[in-house]
């Protein structure tokens, strides 16, 4: 609203000028001997124009206002109501100052001081006319803007769906990464190896490899999860790194925990990880430097960047995903930067979860 509302007023006028038009045929109807001019220019036609004018237009910012008040298909009821109770005070009020307009109720001019132009106001309004104008305006604005607010519950109906869609999307993209066999067989062949090294280190693998697919398991039904539980479960999973990679990998984790509030898509803290892994050469001599960090409302993946020759046809799917899904559940997006030595993700932190 903050450009100039040329369209909606464009709108009122056309509607208000179809409502005066249908009035003055009625008129015509009831008084064959009066003049076609008399009737069109006659002081309640004007007043007519101008009821709907200003009610059409404010309706329509109620339509609105109502509509990102109660954005989800599932307010559609308690919607409804909102909109015809403001309605009807909406309805008085305008015929109110309509009225009062011509009236000369804000005319200076006149002799009478304005307290007994108001008392003398009111004395001639009716009760009668304000509900039957209101009335009036209910069905009006039942049949156009019931239209617009069903066009609005079919249009949220849509992205729900398509929310669903993404998130199942994301669920297989997940489980694929986790649940990979080249991944399974990488953790197998370092398990194996430290169980002859290192029976406790073996032990605290299996541990570790075992909550990463426990929480695979319990999270793949959820839009959000908490950013602690994302961050216990990443937590696991570098463990798992440091032991496969050793020196190779260098991790950088500065969360504390006053840090943890909020909450993220489930696996994508995950999935940033792996990506770094996957398209970055890893090496004792040069080993990736992993940097995971919260600024304000975003929760940053940091590596440096030393990519490999040969990437998967597939590559930067999994991060498109993780776009997708946040542009359907928050106004934030997701921050990519990429300089020539470092690439950094910026993950939003949702402050509570909307049902």
């Amino acid at each position: 609203m903050k450009k100039a509302p040329f369209k909606a007023i464009i709108q009122a006028l056309l509607a208000s000028l179809v409502v005066t038009i249908y009035f003055v045929v009625v008129a015509k109807l009831d008084h064959n001997d009066v003049p076609w001019i008399s009737i069109i220019f006659h002081p309640n036609m004007v007043r007519g124009l101008l009821y709907g004018f200003f009610l059409f237009l404010g309706h329509s910012y109620l339509s609105k206002w109502v509509g990102n008040k109660y954005p989800s298909s599932k307010d559609f009821g308690k919607k409804m109501i909102v909109f015809y109770s403001v309605s009807f005070f909406l309805t008085i009020l305008v015929v109110f100052i309509v009225n009062a307009f011509f009236s000369g109720l804000f005319n200076p001019g006149i002799t009478q001081n304005f307290p007994q132009r108001f008392h003398q106001f009111i004395h001639q309004q009716r009760i009668a006319y304000y509900f039957q104008t209101a009335m009036i305006s209910w069905c009006i604005s039942m049949i156009f803007f019931g239209f617009y607010f069903y066009k609005r519950f079919k249009d949220y109906q849509i992205k729900e769906s398509h929310q669903e869609k993404q998130q199942i999307t994301a669920q297989f993209e997940s489980l694929k990464n986790q649940l990979d066999p080249h991944f399974l067989f990488n953790s197998l062949n370092v398990l194996n190896g430290l169980i002859e090294e290192s029976p406790k280190k073996a032990s605290m693998f299996t541990t570790d490899l075992s909550k990463i697919y426990r929480y695979v398991l319990e999270q793949k039904d959820k839009s959000l999860v908490s950013l602690q539980d994302e961050l216990i479960f990443s937590k696991a999973y570098l463990n798992l790194l440091s032991l496969r990679f050793e020196a190779g990998i260098q991790i950088d984790l500065q969360i504390n925990t006053e840090q943890h509030t909020g909450f993220i898509l489930p696996l994508s803290l995950q999935l940033l990880i792996e990506n770094a892994i996957k398209h970055n050469i890893i090496s004792v001599k040069k080993p990736l430097l992993l940097k995971i960090y919260r600024k304000n409302n975003y929760l940053y993946v940091e590596n440096t960047l030393q990519k490999k020759k040969v990437l998967h046809d597939h590559s930067g799917i999994g991060l498109k995903n993780i776009q997708e899904r946040y542009a359907i559940l928050s106004n934030l997006s997701v921050r990519l930067q990429e300089t020539d030595i470092l690439f950094s993700v910026g993950l939003p932190i949702i402050n509570e979860i909307v049902s």
